[in-house]
């Protein structure tokens, strides 16, 4: 979920976000973003820090004019223009138009996580139902569609994204899931706890995937890297976490039937989205346990991604 090589998701009761009170629902028209999705923005982008040797007797360099007012004007004018373009890119996305996803008819995988080559085995099958509803969907929507590609990784190794989170998406297409985080919290901890928690991470992080095919995540890396201060970058990046929640929400919604969520499991789950959230991190870049359980639970609810458009809600919404 944080965003280093890949999206990272964190480790124990915390980093993933949650759901909005106030979201606009949207229906299929192409309507305008809300005001809750504007930034204040800077003409160019946060620079990178690059360590460059000193050279030992610099080269003499002529003084670079002044801009004029009018290239000042054309600078701004293009980068308004652009994040113009970016803006519509995450929040009137054709995603949000597909309707109701199809149900995968899976059942919740049988493997429980007591070694790694379970854990693996239980990711590979629960990827396979994802691909089954996402495929024609991402189609739907006009773009193309690939598999990620799933990488499993213990505490002893790391991911393709060079983190060792309980769970990554690397940007690239790879979902990176930690076998040794499953496999303790099985042994140690409530079990169906930890099947809740494996159920719901897979299906986030292949909510980032969605994300990246349909173009939401460069949309918004890019609003992100143009963001002006501290708390608007943050903002976006609790944008686009609570969305892939919402997405991992509607995934489950679709397949309840199936799944099944009911009884003790869905209970569970509803406790174990409403306990994942960044008030024990360093910062807030995933939203609160109270929002993430909303957005989850939005997205569960209607079993259709116009539920979870983050980038139209207000910024409490997605605090």
């Amino acid at each position: 979920m944080k965003s280093r090589v890949g999206i990272v998701a964190a480790v124990v009761v915390a980093v993933v976000v949650g759901a909005a009170v106030v979201v606009r629902q949207v229906d299929g028209r192409d309507d305008a973003p809300t005001a809750g999705a504007t930034l204040a923005v800077r003409t160019t982008p946060t620079p990178s820090v690059v360590s460059s040797p000193t050279p030992s007797s610099p080269a003499p360099s002529s003084p670079s004019p002044s801009p004029t007012v009018s290239s000042r004007t054309a600078t701004v004018d293009s980068t308004k223009a652009m994040l113009a373009a970016k803006l519509r890119i995450v929040a009137q996305n054709p995603l949000y138009r597909v309707g109701r996803l199809p149900a995968s008819r899976c059942q919740e995988p049988a493997i429980r996580p007591t070694s790694v080559a379970n854990v693996r085995r239980y990711y590979a099958g629960y990827i396979q139902c994802l691909d089954k509803v996402w495929k024609p969907v991402v189609e739907k929507a006009g773009f193309t569609f690939e598999s990620p590609r799933l990488d499993i990784f213990t505490g002893k190794t790391r991911t393709a994204c060079d983190v060792q989170d309980s769970a990554a998406y690397c940007g690239n297409g790879v979902i990176s899931m930690n076998a040794t985080f499953d496999i303790d919290n099985y042994r140690k901890y409530n079990k169906l706890w930890a099947r809740t928690t494996m159920a719901h991470l897979v299906a986030h992080e292949y909510g980032h995937h969605i994300q990246h095919l349909v173009g939401i995540s460069d949309a918004s890396a890019t609003r992100r890297a143009y963001a002006n201060g501290v708390d608007a970058p943050l903002l976006e990046s609790r944008r686009i976490e609570l969305q892939a929640s919402c997405l991992s929400g509607a995934y489950l919604g679709a397949d309840r039937g199936f799944f099944p969520v009911s009884g003790s499991w869905r209970q569970r789950w509803l406790w174990t989205i409403s306990h994942r959230g960044d008030e024990w991190g360093t910062q807030r870049d995933h939203g609160s346990a109270k929002n993430h359980s909303r957005w989850t639970r939005r997205g569960f609810d209607a079993g259709s991604p116009a539920a979870c458009n983050t980038f139209t809600a207000s910024a409490a919404s997605v605090a």
